[in-house]
This record gives C-alpha cells, sequence and structure tokens, in this order.
C-alpha cells in the first residue's frame, strides 16, 4: 500500500481588532494587578458542525495560541494569529500543562461560547514584569523553557536618558555579542513597564554560555546585574551623563565561542546519542569516534538507500509540502525530510548528529501535524537540521509516533540559507492511502483527481 501526505506552513493576515470595553474577569487583575490591558477581546466562538472552528491552535504556557485562521468560518477579529485563548465558557485557560488545556477547552468547546483573548505579545510582557517585581528588579525571566530569556537593565529612564549616539553604541555591540554568542540580543521596552531589558533568543546553552560575556558588555554601560556594585568593588570611574551614572571599565575581551561540535561539554553529552556516517549506516558514539575510524556498532538507524519522493507545491501564503511512499511510515518520513529541505540544501548537511522527537494527536491528521512541529520546535532549541528521518514508531491505532532525525547543527557558513518556516498549519492537510483521503473534513474514497490531491504517482500504487 502506498500513501501520500500534504501539509502546509503559514500564517494568515487578519485586520486588528477594533478597541473594546471589556471587563477585565477577578482571576486576571487579581493575577496582574497593576496590568492595564491594551489588547483584551471577548467574543462568541463559531464552531460549524461537523468542521469546527477553523482556528490553528498551539499549546502554550498561557492558554492556546492561534497560529492560524480559516477566514470561511467568519470568526470575530479577536480571534486572529498571535492572539491567545486565555478563557473559554468561564474556564481559565492561563498556567494550565498541555494535558489540562486540552481537556478545559474541549469540554467547553461548542458553537457560540465565550472566550476571551489576549495578544501574546502583551501577555509576555506582563508575565516577565510580574516575575520581575516578585524575584527583584535585576533577576532574568527565564520564558519558553530557557529559549528566551529577559536579563534587565535597571529602571527604563535609565536606558532612555543615553544619548542617541551612546544607544546606538550599545545596540551595535549587542549585534557584535549576537554573532558571537550564536543568539538575537536585543533591546526591550514597553508601554506600562517601569524597567528595561535586553531579550536573549536561541538554543539554551548558547544563552547560559553567552551570559557572563553580556554582563561584561552591559557594566561598560552601566546597566545590568552588578553594575553598580562593580564600580564600588573595582574602584571604576564613575561618570555623569545626562542625569545618569556610567561607568568607565577597560576594554571588553570577546569571547568566540566553539562550534557545538567541537564544544568538550558537547561530546561528554553526545557519547549515548546516535550519529551517522555518510554510509548510510547509522552507529552509536560521539562525534569524535566516528571521526577516529573506530569501528563501531551498525545495528541502529536508517540502512536503506538515501531518497527524495517529495516536492514542493505552491500557494498564495504558504509552502505546501507534498511526499509519498510505499507506506504511510515512508511518505511520513519523506514529509519531514521535505519540512528541512525547504530551509537549507540538504547536500551540504553532514550526518554528525541526531534528535529525536515523539508527538501524540487526537487523529491522524493531528499526529502528523504534531510529528512536523515537534520537528521545528527542535529546530528552533537546537538548530540540528536533518538530512535523514527515521520512524522508530508510528502507532495509527493509538495516535502515537516517534521519530529519529540525523544531520548536523545548521551553519550559515556551511548551509545556504532558505526560507525559515514559522509554523505547521492544518490548512489543506491531508493523508492518502491507495483506498482513502483524510483531511480536516473527515475520511472519504480516494479520488483520482488533482483537486483532491489523490492522482497515483507512478511506482506508488
Amino acid at each position: 500500500a502506498a500513501s501520500q501526505v500534504v501539509a502546509a506552513a503559514a500564517v494568515a493576515p487578519m485586520a486588528a481588532p477594533s478597541p473594546a470595553d471589556v471587563c477585565v474577569p477577578r482571576w486576571l487583575s487579581d493575577r496582574f494587578p497593576n496590568e492595564k490591558w491594551r489588547t483584551l477581546q471577548s467574543c462568541a466562538l463559531r464552531v460549524l458542525a461537523g468542521k469546527g472552528a477553523g482556528l490553528d491552535l498551539e499549546a502554550s504556557d498561557f492558554g492556546y495560541l492561534i497560529e492560524d485562521v480559516d477566514s470561511s468560518f467568519g470568526q470575530h477579529a479577536a480571534l486572529r494569529p498571535g492572539a491567545v485563548i486565555i478563557e473559554i465558557g468561564g474556564e481559565v485557560l492561563l498556567g494550565l500543562d498541555e494535558d489540562s488545556l486540552e481537556d478545559s477547552f474541549g469540554s467547553h468547546f461548542r458553537n457560540g461560547v465565550q472566550v476571551l483573548t489576549l495578544d501574546a505579545d502583551e501577555l509576555r510582557s506582563a508575565v516577565a514584569a510580574d516575575q520581575c517585581e516578585e524575584e527583584g528588579p535585576l533577576q532574568d525571566v527565564v520564558l519558553e523553557h530557557g529559549s528566551v530569556v529577559h536579563v534587565h537593565l535597571g529602571p527604563a529612564a535609565s536606558l532612555n536618558a543615553f544619548s542617541a549616539n551612546k544607544r546606538q553604541e550599545l545596540v551595535s555591540d549587542l549585534a557584535t555579542f549576537s554573532e558571537k554568542a550564536s543568539v538575537r540580543a536585543e533591546l526591550y521596552t514597553a508601554d506600562g513597564v517601569a524597567s528595561a531589558s535586553v531579550v536573549l533568543t536561541g538554543v539554551p546553552d548558547d544563552i547560559v554560555q553567552g551570559r557572563e560575556e553580556l554582563d561584561r558588555l552591559l557594566k561598560h554601560y552601566g546597566l545590568g546585574p552588578g553594575a553598580v556594585a562593580a564600580a564600588a568593588a573595582e574602584g571604576a570611574e564613575t561618570l555623569e551623563i545626562e542625569g545618569m551614572k556610567m561607568q568607565s571599565l577597560p576594554a571588553r575581551n570577546r569571547r568566540r565561542r566553539k562550534a557545538r561540535e567541537d564544544d568538550e561539554d558537547f561530546e561528554e553529552r553526545s557519547e549515548k546519542r546516535h550519529v551517522h556516517n555518510d554510509t548510510t549506516s547509522a552507529y552509536t558514539g560521539s562525534v569524535e569516534e566516528i571521526h577516529s575510524g573506530e569501528k563501531v556498532p551498525t545495528e541502529i538507524g536508517p540502512c536503506s538507500a538515501e531518497v527524495r519522493q517529495w516536492e514542493f507545491m505552491d500557494h498564495t501564503a504558504d509552502v505546501i509540502l507534498h511526499s509519498w511512499g510505499c507506506d504511510m511510515k515512508e511518505a511520513w518520513e519523506q514529509v519531514c525530510v521535505c519540512f528541512f529541505a525547504y530551509m537549507t540544501e540538504l547536500e551540504k548537511v553532514e550526518l554528525k548528529a541526531t534528535v529525536e522527537v515523539e508527538a501524540n494527536g487526537h487523529d491522524i491528521l493531528d499526529l502528523l501535524y504534531h510529528l512536523l512541529d515537534e520537528f521545528l520546535f527542535s529546530f528552533g532549541s537546537e538548530y540540528i537540521i536533518c538530512r535523514r528521518i527515521e520512524l522508530l514508531e508510528l502507532d495509527t491505532e493509538n495516535l502515537r509516533v516517534r521519530a529519529r532525525g540525523y544531520g548536523e547543527r545548521f551553519d550559515l557558513a556551511k548551509h545556504p540559507q532558505g526560507t525559515e518556516i514559522k509554523a505547521i498549519t492544518m490548512h489543506q492537510m491531508k493523508v492518502l492511502t491507495p483506498e482513502t483521503l483524510t483531511s480536516e473534513e473527515g475520511t472519504v474514497p480516494r479520488k483520482e483527481s488533482d483537486k483532491e490531491g489523490g492522482t497515483i504517482r507512478e511506482g506508488f500504487p
């Protein structure tokens, strides 16, 4: 039996909601007593029988993040990409774990139910400011499992007191730091928030390794944790410029971070990971062992010949990933390869490291969606670009999947930069077998038509 998979990745633009007077619920005002919400919206959810609500949702710490909206469902403008559903039918979703979130949302999911939404950016700012008040003004605020960190600089007034030239120098130094540390570092201030911060985004390990260098950079400008204490302890000259005290320190020593594969800590962590060489036989051991030529086991990993059974299909705002295989397992492996191929040329990717993901779903499309989304999250946090994908388990009865990707850390100096995929969507997602076609509308007999995407490819009946 042959199978095909069609998946898409995109965000459809919608107009921003008009301001409305919304009563702030007691639980929200108790949680954030000082917050004046600008994007809080309330509306009724439209749910069509047999079709759902036309929303692509992703579980988050704040509730369900809306990633895409099918405009044909006529949802209220408050239900738009970038907004978070924090309450449904009076049930609070903010702060729930993923299982509780799914249960609470599912138990209230019906046509006409009232939902409460907030912009994700405003909600993140409120959480960061709230944690800042609880932990002290100069404590890091760690979000998204360590991949986003707010490093507080002190009062926003201090940063605002910088001259235009001085602020530009700081921005330029942060850009240099970002390049050296392999993380993104950006100045951040928000209306109504008394403190300023630098937001670090990237691999959690890279952020931790770069914090010491960032502290030295910030101290040079009299900002960040320990700047004032350092001035007193080191007897550094202190200048007052435009009402703000600044520290004169020696020039900073910039540290160039070692490549991940050369990092001793990474190699130690790699000892128990599966890695792969160029002969398409998988190995168990560290990257160092592979290059040293030692004989290693060959029982694990994809031993079949490398194939390219996928294509990109045009879409107005998205890219559609289309794959096929001799069975469902092979078709799913190929759509994951297709996902990575859109971001770089796979021929440039060596098989040096592995990453394993697993996912569950409530139906076959949801399972495929979460598999791709897990690889997207993995790439966003570890930057491992995968050339080969192996499905270790595909349980279509219990809707569980486990996969291993083989590749290496993405490097702009080596890997051509394609187009970054921001999100996976359910839009036009289909899974085909020789007999059936499954889409968001349900499962129907497979048709021989281009419209249905069901034309059988030669050699894959």
